[in-house]
């Protein structure tokens, strides 16, 4: 039986799945992050050996290693013994693109714990965003959080409106009414980074809204044009056709129909032809469809619907 171990590393979190040659899942693991630019070394370190440790990892025969993939986790890998035939690493890009089952040049708006606006087009790749939250990561998870925190503070200190997110800010991070002592507990935590963890209260923000709070909904239609200005930028400034397809990945997609709507609705009146397309899988899943249809040069409604059996806990969708 052969082994292939896909993966999807993010800002916030990581998502490995072992599956087997019939591309069934076997084993699933979730750690903090790997990516360098939003947690320590030490930290990557001990997610890299928790990931290794919970798949069983040390020691087996992996056939293939494909995703996306940080954290020097391939060369730990083989530092326990594990031994690697192939490695077939890809992007954000790659992995949300197939998640949607797009073969074909197209654009595509990411939206986790950071936002990166990327397109392919005969046999360019490219795309605007990325920053970092060190500079700017406008329309992400953490940008969006953020803002959700600043208004928070301005409500608790009398110095804004009030909003809802300043209690719940508070309950997300375990010190109901005491907004002050919420957010310094940010610093303190050893288990996430700083980042990752004002990241994580951007659903905080889905909660506010779901409540008719207008704060948090004027946050989620900033975040949803701001994401569809930079796309049309993306169009204007490498002179693509407006009738390439396209979709969305990330996390914060799920926040609230609301973002989603205005995003789709600017794309449209900037001239795109065709509809976004929201994936049916999260991008893990996109890894091990990409890694399907590199062998067998297809995936049509019968692999859509095993898939979906297969990897029901990984489906995606956006709140009504």
């Amino acid at each position: 039986m052969k082994n292939y171990l896909a993966v999807d590393s993010g800002g916030s979190k990581v998502l490995a799945i072992l599956y087997d040659e019939e591309f069934r899942p076997v084993k699933v693991c979730r750690v903090g992050s790997m990516r360098d630019n939003t947690t320590s070394k030490d930290l990557i370190r001990r997610n890299v050996d928790t990931l290794i440790d919970t798949l069983g990892l040390a020691g087996m025969q992996v056939d293939c290693v494909s995703g996306i993939v940080d954290g020097g986790l391939l060369e730990r890998m083989k530092e326990r013994g594990a031994g690697i035939r192939n490695a077939a690493c890809c992007g954000e890009l790659e992995a949300g693109l197939s998640a949607a089952e797009i073969f074909e040049d197209a654009l595509m708006a990411l939206s986790g714990t950071g936002a990166t606006l990327f397109y392919r087009y005969k046999g360019r790749v490219d795309g605007l965003g990325g920053y970092g939250a060190a500079i700017s990561d406008e329309g992400s998870g953490y940008w969006m959080a953020r803002n959700a925190f600043g208004a928070a503070i301005k409500s608790a200190e009398g110095r804004g409106p009030k909003t809802l997110l300043e209690p719940y800010i508070s309950e997300q991070l375990g010190h109901p009414g005491n907004l002050r002592g919420a957010l310094f507990h940010i610093y303190s935590k050893t288990e996430m980074s700083p980042v990752a963890c004002v990241a994580s209260c951007a659903p905080v923000v889905s909660m506010a809204a779901e409540a008719g709070d207008e704060i948090a909904l004027d946050i989620l239609r900033e975040t949803g044009r701001g994401l569809a200005e930079q796309l049309a930028a993306v169009v204007r400034l490498n002179h693509l056709p407006k009738d390439l397809p396209i979709t969305i990945s990330g996390s914060v997609w799920r926040s609230h129909r609301i973002l989603f709507d205005e995003f789709a609705g600017f794309m449209r009146d900037f001239g795109m032809e065709r509809e976004v397309k929201i994936p049916a899988f999260e991008p893990i899943v996109g890894v091990i469809i990409r890694h399907y249809h590199s062998i067998y040069g297809q995936f049509g409604d019968a692999e859509r619907e095993r898939f979906k059996e297969y990897y029901k806990d990984y489906l995606f969708s956006i709140s009504e």
